[in-house]
């Protein structure tokens, strides 16, 4: 048997694909064997050669049982039926839905368990209690559906259990997707009584800002790690989830940092990098791997690494929630950044063990698609990977009390369960901030049912990470790329996308349905910093340059209709020393730099300034309005005329009614025209305003002004 290559695979109810690596040595005779030793013969329906392979297609007489051993025999001898390509056809689909809780279900008096897996033979569950060393086995029962359930007597908080199952004629073992809590590393689900997770007095916080629409928002991100790991931060519990939550936290020569520092910005949203357990930092060493958290494997735990102790399932969920709650107390929201585009290891994540072939998306040949780039991509359009999905986020949402979700490259998943989830997370919170990223990425998905950049005008709900804006604005992400304006460009076409971006690339000829849709941003957690971009396109510039072009790109992103967004550090010049991916790189190079905070104060205080503005002037908030071109300007400058008029209870106009948004990007002072009597609020990197009395300005070198009446 060792020696004859060959393999067969369910493909469909009565379909069977035999591959074999060598030709037969007689015309083969195919026969489908049951359990009770009667054998059916198979009819050949096509034969081919494909890839140094020998493949049969083959028809049953009967209708194959998911849940049932077979093997087929060849002339004398035979091989195990495999599940194939059947877990990936409609009718599977429809047969084996279930709209039922999945998981570990918690009550004092005992814990029901229900696990999906259609094609399980058989199903047992190990369990013992947490840190205990006898497991106890238990059989479950299957439903119609492919669920398999058992219940639990007894108070099962902190048990410890793993699925035992028969699928291909092989027993394997496999934690429980939905766990709400796994022991280190991973290795085992937990049952968690969540109410004993719960901070004092835990109810969603009535501390947030009241907005009214996203572009009211400005988000920042930042990573757990990344932001109390420095020896300056002054934060006791350095790199976890609650060091976060320290207040009154300074350097050593006494200027704040951590929790503090970030409600001091005067912006609207947090946004954590992934927080759900991830597989790339050995949890029990986390002081000496870094990772950004893009390798999920646990949806629903918390990653254990940024816990104090990464050994108590149910610490990890309380510190994570204490953290949500002190930021909402603190009156900013949190936006969670959740990876569900794939896993960190196909073959070894419970999905592929439980019901293999279903999860990702194949090629034609069979092998798993890459449009993630990482392996594997998740195939959100099967009904039970869009229940997880969904199920996930509402868990989240519930149960965390978070205030939105940032989908990484959410072009991997289609439109249909991106606007069902939509639909069910505002039902529960109408103000529900949704953003992802929208590329169109290789993957075996029809374009237009792909949730990416072209198709947001049918995802109304979702704001875009808009790529032409960053690209309008810096150039291009990759060294050798075009230029944007900051770095000099003054091509029409470039000066045409600047103007779509100040408009947040709204309208019926546009990307976007309103402004609402385009997250601006000139700088991410991916590719360089701003700051080492402009330090290898200009590397003869001088340092004060190079900030001021860096500040150009600030004030786009914080004036401009639509959302800004900003990459933590990115205030003062955030370095990863010219690293370009420092995903997995020392905190040296990640670390959120306090010393460097410290040192551009006055920068900083530019930067709030800029933000009170824009939290204090309807006019940049606004989601439509006319905004004018200023022509007629001399070479390196940039400029739009914004007209708002808002009138108050009584009648009369309140705030600024006009505004005038003019750019530098050249090396010298320039003296632009205007017409009427303005204001000046905002130049040469001061807020302050002041008379125009000319009819004439003139214009700092790389830089920004903002006029108003």
């Amino acid at each position: 048997m060792k020696n004859f290559e060959a393999k067969a695979y369910m493909d469909d109810f009565s379909l069977i694909t035999i591959v074999a690596k060598k030709p037969f040595s007689i015309v083969p005779s195919f026969g489908l064997l049951q359990t009770d030793g009667i054998v059916h013969s198979l009819t050949i329906l096509k034969q081919e050669n494909y890839n140094q392979q020998y493949i049969y297609k083959c028809k049953s007489p009967i209708q194959l049982n998911l849940g049932r051993d077979y093997w087929i025999k060849i002339n004398e001898k035979q091989i195990p039926l495999q599940i194939g390509s059947i877990v990936r056809t409609n009718q599977f689909d429809s047969l084996f839905f279930d709209d039922g809780h999945l998981g570990a279900h918690y009550t004092p008096d005992s814990t029901v368990f229900r696990v999906w897996s259609p094609v399980a033979v058989e199903m047992k569950i190990m369990y013992k209690g947490f840190g205990e060393s006898d497991v106890s086995e238990a059989i479950m029962e299957r439903t119609e559906k492919g669920v398999w359930h058992f219940t639990l007597k007894g108070d099962r908080h902190l048990t410890e259990y793993i699925y035992r199952a028969k699928i291909n004629h092989e027993w394997v073992e496999a934690p429980d997707p939905y766990a709400r809590s796994v022991t280190i590393n991973g290795e085992r689900s937990v049952v968690v009584d969540l109410k004993k997770t719960d901070p004092d007095q835990w109810q969603r916080s009535e501390k947030r800002m009241n907005l009214r629409s996203k572009t009211d928002s400005i988000i920042y991100e930042l990573h757990i790690r990344d932001f109390t790991i420095h020896p300056e931060s002054g934060v006791r519990n350095k790199g976890k989830y609650i060091g976060m939550t320290e207040r009154g936290t300074k350097t050593s020569k006494g200027n704040i940092t951590g929790l503090d520092y970030l409600t001091s910005l005067g912006i609207t949203h947090v946004q954590l990098m992934p927080v759900a357990d991830f597989g790339s930092v050995d949890e029990t060493k986390p002081d000496t791997q870094y990772n950004w958290g893009y390798d999920p494997v646990h949806f629903f735990a918390p990653e254990g690494s940024y816990a104090t102790d990464p050994n108590d399932p149910a610490l990890r969920i309380k510190e994570l929630k204490t953290l949500i709650r002190t930021i909402q107390d603190n009156g900013l929201s949190v936006i969670l950044d959740v990876v569900f585009n794939h896993v960190y290891k196909l073959e070894e994540s419970s999905f592929e063990k439980l019901v293999p072939g279903y999860y990702f998306r194949y090629d034609g040949g069979g092998n798993p698609v890459n449009g993630t780039g990482v392996g594997n991509d998740t195939a959100s359009e099967r009904k039970m990977v869009r229940k997880f999905i969904i199920d996930a986020l509402l868990y989240w949402l519930n149960e965390y009390k978070v205030d939105g979700f940032r989908f990484d490259l959410m072009g991997i998943h289609d439109v249909e369960t991106m606007n069902i989830a939509a639909q069910k997370l505002k039902s529960l919170n109408p103000g529900i901030f949704l953003l992802g990223e929208g590329w169109d990425l290789n993957t075996n998905l029809e374009p237009e049912k792909r949730a990416t950049l072209s198709s947001a005008k049918v995802l109304p709900d979702y704001s875009f990470f808009n790529d032409s804006f960053r690209d309008s604005v810096k150039g291009s992400i990759f060294i050798d790329g075009t230029a944007g304006f900051i770095n000099g460009n003054q091509e029409h076409s470039v000066k045409d996308q600047i103007l779509r971006s100040i408009n947040g690339y709204a309208g019926k000829n546009d990307k976007f349905l309103s402004a609402k849709q385009s997250i601006n941003y000139t700088e991410c957690h991916d590719n360089h910093t701003l700051y080492d971009l402009l330090k290898i396109r200009h590397p003869y510039e001088n340092e004060s340059q190079r900030k001021k072009r860096q500040q150009l790109a600030l004030a786009f992103t914080l004036f401009s209709r639509g959302v800004p967004f900003i990459h933590s550090g990115q205030e003062f010049y955030r370095t990863k020393y010219g690293v370009e991916n420092s995903y997995n790189m020392p905190d040296r190079i990640n670390a959120f730099n306090w010393h460097d905070c410290e040192k551009h104060k006055n920068d900083i205080k530019y930067f709030q300034e800029l933000i009170k503005i824009r939290n204090e002037q309807p006019v940049f908030r606004h989601e439509a309005g006319r905004i004018n071109l200023l022509h007629e300007l001399p070479e390196g400058a940039f400029g739009v005329e914004i007209n708002h008029s808002l009138t108050d209870k009584k009648g009369k106009c309140s705030n600024w009614q006009n505004v005038l948004l003019l750019f530098n990007q050249s090396l010298k002072a320039l003296e632009i025209p205007i017409h009427g009597s303005w204001k000046i609020a905002v130049e040469n990197e001061k807020c302050a305003v002041r008379n125009l009395n000319s009819n004439t300005y003139l214009i700092h070198p790389l830089s920004f002004s903002l006029l108003f009446v």
